[in-house]
């Protein structure tokens, strides 16, 4: 298979990735039409949905691309196709600049000292201004970005390109001809000499020579830069159009110069899983890229961790987009594995379980949900297997069901994130749901001690029932949110009816009074009671129990509880203010601030009934360039004022 090169094109939608992957595998001699976007939503919608691969061979090079979407909610793609790139291409429009996408690739990237090069595509257009998307990138992140071209116009057309490595310049028209344009000479000779100052830091010798004013030649200029590209350093700026077809052979050459693939053939086998799909043909594939040693056909491996064996059954690489079976694949490459069920993102897969895990990036969880309910008895019986086989090949998307409100949940980054899933669901398994917002969770609670007697009796001919208990209900702060206490002393209760008073408690608290929400942080004890040594029994007592539970729970002054979040909101500086006023709008509760760079970190615990659209408000109110995390953080007591709502609409939707 040779020597491979993975390089991810990351950027904002439109900037021309997903034509500039089929134009370069054009290019490399791909007779196939590139089918990236595959899918009947990709299709329908016009922009890229799913990590796409696609491979082609050149320069001695198999070189595959990683081609992710520009849409800020599918974010997830763009961290599977970056964790394991030799190279990101970070792609920017020349007539558009730096961009919300773009700003969440370089936190991905170049911000973490990934090997990443910039390239300027859509050069053809009539606005296209290089220099102003060059200082563009230079304002908006601290990366070193150094241009190793710069482009040639004559009037509105992109003609040609100056390498400034070779110092010779190239014409799209006119391979022979290779003089710099006057009016360029001495940008080039200034961003050459730029370069070289950078490229120089990285190589003692080279250093001297450039202090020295000796010259620094072509091969040692392109030997410093890998380096320094590869310690995520420098950032290489390039330029092309992707539809024109210009500037694309001098990109697959910066491919192989600027990338490089490290891992042992040598070595046992490992690899990394870093996506999944369902093939329509091939069912369940698992995208890996080889590490180490030599991935084989026929073969077992084992998790890394774990020990748990799978087989290595069918094997594809990729010709184009197209899938080929193959019998192996050596370092640096990236196959999928069909029929391996076993196999999630993230997984290091291994002939030896206790070699070193690969370490994939922090996926960002999801923020924004929906509750599902099918249309139809027949998406009743469809629903579950498809929600499963959809949800477990995408990190960012879950699907459970609230154990307080029993809704089922389908939670993602967006609410186009979730409805092109439910699409997915309709076109693929035929399965239709309805959504809206899901009930919030609230839980009921008490403020104040209180004890309550509760005699059952009953009697109805033949053996009646009897049992009679009293209880005692305090604030609990302790673990579980429960806590049940036998104080019975001498024989008042049997022994054999304890059990029955602590069935009935649990019943009580699973619907409290004032709405009924799940009781939580409760002790009781039972202390007292009496018995009938014919009518008594478990039930009586359990009966007896959740009556006394309920009269006691109305004197200890009950309370709604509602869910709190804690909050985690990355913004750009000048959005600092806005999302402090909004937060505190939503009774949140400021926590602290942490500048990093030229972006703040907003901390803060908000309660979730204000956070459920909190996600499409955040990217309204900051263009889409501020992103949140959160995560559970607890429970608080309701303020008296929605109290009274929450429980009269729970009253109204019971009656």
């Amino acid at each position: 298979m040779g020597q491979a090169r993975n390089i991810c094109l990351v950027g904002h939608s439109g900037c021309g990735k997903t034509a500039l992957a089929a134009a370069l595998m054009k290019r490399a001699g791909i007779k196939e039409q590139p089918a990236l976007d595959a899918s009947q939503e990709e299709k329908e919608r016009g922009c890229t949905i799913d990590l796409g691969l696609g491979t082609y061979f050149a320069n001695d090079l198999t070189v595959t691309l990683l081609d992710t979407p520009g849409g800020d909610e599918f974010v997830e793609e763009m961290y599977k196709g970056v964790a394991v790139a030799d190279l990101t291409l970070i792609v920017l429009g020349a007539d558009r600049g730096v961009e919300v996408v773009t700003e969440r690739a370089w936190d991905i990237t170049g911000n973490v000292k990934r090997p990443t090069a910039v390239l300027i595509n859509q050069m053809d257009k009539e606005n296209a201004k290089f220099d102003e998307v060059l200082a563009s990138l230079r304002e908006h992140f601290d990366g070193k970005f150094v241009p190793l071209q710069l482009p040639i116009r004559e009037g509105n057309n992109f003609v040609g390109l100056v390498d400034l490595v070779t110092s010779k310049a190239v014409y799209f028209a006119d391979k022979g001809k290779t003089e710099i344009p006057e009016d360029l000479a001495l940008a080039c000779e200034a961003a050459r000499a730029g370069l070289l100052e950078e490229v120089s830091t990285y190589d003692d010798e080279l250093m001297m020579k450039f202090l020295e004013d000796e010259e620094i030649t072509t091969a040692e200029a392109a030997k410093a830069l890998t380096g320094a590209v590869a310690s995520g350093d420098v950032v290489p700026v390039l330029c092309a159009s992707a539809t024109e077809g210009k500037g694309l052979d001098q990109l697959m050459d910066a491919f192989g110069a600027l990338a490089a693939t490290h891992g042992d053939g040598a070595a046992p086998c490992r690899a990394v899983v870093f996506s999944l799909s369902n093939d329509p043909y091939l069912g369940r594939l698992s995208y890996v890229r080889v590490l180490d040693g030599t991935l084989q056909e026929g073969k077992s491996l084992v998790e890394v961790g774990t020990g748990h064996k799978m087989d290595i059954r069918d094997l594809y690489a990729f010709e184009g987009t197209t899938q080929k079976r193959v019998s192996q694949a050596e370092p640096g490459h990236i196959v999928a594995i069909g029929k391996a069920e076993d196999l999630r993102v993230g997984m290091t897969i291994a002939t030896d379980q206790t070699v070193e895990a690969y370490a994939m990036p922090e996926f960002p969880k999801p923020v924004y949900s929906q509750a599902i309910e099918p249309k139809s008895q027949s998406d009743v019986e469809k629903m579950s297997e498809a929600l499963r086989e959809i949800s477990t090949t995408k990190v960012t998307l879950k699907v459970d069901r609230d154990p307080v409100t029993k809704e089922m949940l389908i939670h993602g980054m967006g609410d186009i994130h979730i409805s092109v899933f439910l699409e997915r669901l309709k076109n693929r398994y035929n399965v239709s749901l309805e959504t809206h917002r899901p009930t919030i969770p609230y839980k009921e609670t008490i403020r104040k001690k209180a004890e309550a007697k509760y005699r059952h009796k009953k009697q109805t001919g033949g053996r009646g029932q009897f049992g009679e208990v009293v209880l005692r209900l305090e604030p609990h702060s302790g673990e579980g949110g429960y806590q049940f206490l036998d104080e019975i002393k001498g024989a008042s209760i049997p022994g054999q009816y304890i059990p029955g008073v602590e069935k009935g408690v649990l019943e009580a608290m699973e619907e409290g009074n004032l709405a009924k929400y799940p009781v939580t942080n409760v002790s009781v004890a039972v202390f007292d009671g009496s018995f009938h040594p014919v009518d008594s029994s478990e039930l009586a007592f359990k009966l007896a129990a959740r009556h006394a539970f309920r009269d006691a729970f109305d004197q200890a002054q009950p309370v709604l509880l509602e869910p709190v979040m804690s909050v985690a909101v990355k913004t750009p500086e000048e959005f600092t203010g806005d999302i402090i006023s909004d937060v505190n709008g939503r009774r949140g509760r400021i926590l602290g601030m942490e500048p990093t760079g030229k972006t703040t970190v907003i901390r803060a615990e908000v309660p979730l009934s204000e956070m459920q659209s909190y996600a499409l408000d955040l990217k309204s109110r900051t263009q889409g360039r501020a992103t949140f995390q959160m995560e559970p953080a607890g429970y608080q007591p309701v303020p008296g004022n929605l109290q009274d709502r929450i429980i009269a609409q729970a009253q109204q939707d019971e009656e």
